[in-house]
């Protein structure tokens, strides 16, 4: 029978009840997160979700099966609240050590307990690990893990196990007090006076953490919102506090929200190695990429590199190579993030991501023996990444990242594939959101039209993962080169190629409408694309519909013509905004991008869904004024998402 008691109710009764009683702590020690654990194959898991472990298991069976109030540690802080943790220790009714793995933090709390408490230390381990040195003496309870994710009924098995014998060896004396006669007595627990309730207090944030991470990822914002607020002040003194909410805003892309957290704790906490490099990929989501490049690289002169590091760094100068509009600014990041995610692949071979994202980039850079290394690096990202996925089944990013790859390849049946694995494993918007670029990046550089196409839907399925009522497109780009001209940047010629990847990107990126101008070229292939595709059009004019056909389209030939008044006798006349602008053309064209962007804006908030902005030129921005350039950087202040098509 359901309870008809509120949340209220409950809690005020378990608050009564906790001050009636006497409150038993059990501090857990054991690592965070998911870790390796070194186990020969067919013997045990190549990875542990500890996290699941804690949730799933051991944090139950401590609160309802032994009857303590279950305090978890704070592994993945570092040292840096070594006196508290300490006192944690000390003053704990009960120690649970996890020695599956060689923790190093793990291990030394262990003795810490061993030292500071006669009883009520009591280690625990899966049956098939091996650990290391005096610790194989010490006695040890044991329980089933024979893989890396802990289900329900491997949570009941685990429980099972422990929770009788945990009872049993949990009065026996520790190594310390059996090898020293009277060693040193009992503590003076006068000094702690605020730890039980510092202790409850830990525990219901560990909770909360545990619900938002289950919540569908709209609901989740707000809760995380509400989290970070209410426990501000806790993640000052306990850093995997810090760590769990910001991975939560991270999770949920609140980016600015994510790097005010980070700022308001104390310099100790923000200087812990996972924070800076978190902050770092904060700073440049939220467009400081030059700034994320400089935390990255003091965090390496610092404490040294690594795959993920260097990955990173490639990762913001490939932003920035993605957003310039000059081309020795883009040769510049271009080769620059190129060199930072080889050397971050060199670095760990079995990590793929810095490999994964090498392939488009060298083919895109197309300089020679770049083909070549697209594809041994691409051998190497797939060979990475299935391992991974085979030794951990649970991982986010290897089914997003093995997708990419099949798009590079233009595998359709494996992207399918993998697509609808995507849609079982419930990823995280923040991976589906991070492998979406890379997917758009590696059709458009598809010769094989028929597989782009393909690959094209399949993204626009994967897009409705983050966006399930997709999205509505705001649209810029080059008019067709005028006869003769030698300065390339729509050349005629190109006319089919480009009008296809404008369809693919409208596919691929679940556009529901299409906001632009009805200019010769760009502008007039979208909107025939959006027509097409069934999609709402409408078209922004900053001039009168007749002046604007005379000095933007026919100018480029006559057929342009029938084809911009094909586009607007099918419009309604609220789908056709004339400015009829005043001044300058310049301000002019300016004045029609700001209102592409707000009519996108206001089209896609009807649908409850985002506007993105997509960009189809060469590349280059030419001077002194580039209304497309102005375009993409207008939308880019906006925190839109901004979409390159190639003209050339």
């Amino acid at each position: 029978m359901p309870s008809l008691l509120s949340r209220e109710t409950i809690s005020a009764l378990r608050t009564e009840t906790l001050i009636a009683m006497p409150i038993r702590v059990c501090f857990m020690v054991m690592p965070f997160g998911t870790k390796d654990t070194g186990a020969e194959p067919g013997k045990g898991p190549a990875k542990i979700d500890f996290n699941a472990l804690w949730d799933n298991a051991l944090r139950p069976m401590i609160e309802e099966d032994l009857g303590y109030l279950p305090i978890r540690a704070d592994q993945d802080a570092g040292s840096l609240i070594i006196q508290a943790m300490i006192e944690r220790l000390a003053i704990s009714d009960l120690v649970i050590a996890d020695m599956t793995i060689p923790n190093a933090n793990v291990y030394y709390e262990v003795g810490v307990r061993h030292a500071a408490q006669r009883r009520g230390c009591v280690l625990i381990a899966a049956d098939w690990s091996k650990p290391l040195f005096d610790v194989a003496q010490m006695r040890r309870l044991t329980y089933s893990m024979p893989e890396t994710t802990v289900s329900k009924e491997a949570a009941t098995a685990i429980r099972s196990s422990l929770k009788d014998e945990i009872l049993k060896v949990c009065d026996f004396d520790s190594p310390v007090f059996q090898a020293i006669p009277k060693f040193p007595g009992p503590l003076d627990i006068g000094t702690v006076q605020s730890f039980r309730d510092v202790a409850e207090r830990l525990a219901m944030i560990q909770s909360e953490v545990s619900v938002a991470r289950n919540l569908p990822p709209e609901d989740a914002k707000d809760v995380v919102r509400q989290l970070a607020a209410k426990y501000g002040a806790d993640a000052v003194t306990v850093p995997s506090v810090a760590l769990e909410i910001l991975m939560l805003l991270r999770d949920t892309r609140q980016w600015p929200a994510a790097l005010n957290f980070i700022d308001g704790l104390p310099a100790q906490v923000r200087e812990i190695p996972v924070l800076r490099e978190q902050r770092a990929l904060v700073l440049s989501k939220t467009g400081k990429h030059l700034e994320a490049i400089a935390e990255l690289e003091a965090l390496i002169a610092g404490t040294g590199d690594s795959s993920e590091r260097s990955g990173l760094i490639g990762g913001r100068y490939k932003a920035l190579y993605e957003g310039a509009a000059e081309a020795a600014s883009k040769s510049l990041y271009l080769n620059k993030a190129i060199a930072a995610y080889h050397r971050g692949m060199m670095l760990d071979l079995n990590d793929y991501y810095p490999s994964s994202n090498l392939p488009r980039l060298y083919r895109e850079r197309r300089q020679k023996g770049d083909e070549e290394e697209a594809r041994t690096t691409a051998l190497l990202a797939m060979t990475a990444c299935r391992r991974s996925i085979q030794r951990n089944p649970a991982d986010p990013w290897g089914i997003p990242t093995l997708m990419a790859a099949a798009f590079d390849a233009g595998d359709v049946d494996s992207a399918a594939d993998l697509l609808e694995k995507s849609r079982q494993a419930t990823i995280a918007p923040f991976q589906v959101e991070s492998a979406i670029p890379d997917m758009r990046r590696a059709i458009s550089l598809l010769t094989d039209e028929a597989k782009a196409e393909k690959l094209a839907s399949i993204l626009g399925d994967f897009q409705r993962l983050l966006h399930p009522n997709g999205t509505v497109t705001a649209l810029a780009g080059r008019r067709i080169d005028a006869t003769g001209t030698a300065d390339r940047r729509f050349p005629a010629q190109n006319e089919g190629a480009v009008k296809q990847r404008i369809r693919n990107m409208l596919v691929g990126t679940a556009s529901t409408g299409v906001v632009s101008s009805a200019a010769c070229g760009a502008d007039i292939l979208a909107l025939e694309c959006a027509e097409e595709l069934d999609l709402r059009q409408r078209v922004v004019l900053p001039f009168s519909r007749d002046r604007f056909r005379s000095t933007s389209v026919v100018d480029r030939g006559e057929q342009w013509g029938a084809r911009y008044d094909a586009i607007l006798s099918r419009l309604g006349k609220e789908d056709i905004v004339e400015l009829n602008f005043d001044g300058s053309d310049d301000d002019a064209y300016a004045a029609a991008n700001t209102r592409i962007l707000d009519e996108a804006t206001k089209m896609a908030e009807l649908d409850g869904t985002p506007a993105l902005a997509a960009v189809v030129w060469n590349g280059i921005a030419r001077a002194p004024v580039d209304m497309t350039s102005a375009f993409q950087r207008l939308a880019a202040e906006r925190k839109m998402e901004v979409v390159s098509v190639r003209t050339l």
